[in-house]
């Protein structure tokens, strides 16, 4: 298994943190560390809703489209 640092992720609205949220816990997975171990916190429910729903769109859409995949691969580093 991968070993990957714990990090906390700070910034105001808009700054792309669903972003960077979906795609580590997508690479986090990828990794080999099984779901329940990772802990990602919000402030809010629609912060956490926004972010379950980026995980499931984003690995849908590779599931769906290879050009997808290699996409997220290249924006998660495992290209």
């Amino acid at each position: 298994m991968i070993t990957i640092p714990n990090e906390m992720i700070r910034a105001s609205a808009g700054t792309g943190k669903t972003y960077q949220l979906t795609n580590r816990f997508i690479k986090l997975l990828l990794c080999g560390l099984p779901a329940e171990r990772i802990i990602a916190l919000t402030f809010t429910r629609k912060a956490a809703g926004e972010f379950f729903e980026g995980i499931l769109t984003k690995l849908a859409k590779a599931a769906e489209k290879p050009a997808e995949a290699r996409k997220l691969a290249a924006e998660i580093g495992m290209e």
